[in-house]
């Protein structure tokens, strides 16, 4: 088992030397993983914990959002889109420390980092970088 110390330098490393299709699929796993955690914290009364989360994943939400290429077309104003209703709904589950309205959002999250890491798989196959 990796130290804290030693994990948090291999994600630095590994953050640092990802592709941005990679970065992606980063912020995703990130975004649920904390998602995740938020539930368990609210559902055990640790609102404070809870809440922490859950604003890191509106930080993580709002760099998916900057980093969108508006320029590629429809596909980015509907992600666009669909990050703000996010954003709105994790906003929402705060104030409310509402755990159903976190599921909403993860099952949300979940098929677009599925997309993103078949999507990345496609551009591998097709022999671009």
């Amino acid at each position: 088992m990796m130290q804290p110390d030693a994990l948090r330098k291999y994600r630095e490393t590994e953050v640092m030397t990802s592709s941005p299709q990679k970065l992606v699929i980063l912020l995703y796993e990130e975004a649920i993983k904390c998602l995740d955690l938020a539930i368990l914290k609210i559902k055990t009364g640790e609102t404070g914990e809870g809440t922490k989360l859950l604003l890191k994943t509106q930080k993580i939400v709002a760099e998916l959002i900057y980093s969108l290429n508006m320029d590629a077309g429809e596909i980015s104003l509907r992600l666009y889109t669909l990050y703000e209703y996010i954003y709105r709904r994790l906003i929402e589950a705060n104030m409310r420390k509402d755990c159903q309205i976190i599921e909403e959002v993860l099952s949300l999250l979940k098929p677009l980092k599925e997309a993103w890491i078949k999507a990345v798989e496609v551009i591998k196959d097709e022999g671009h970088n």
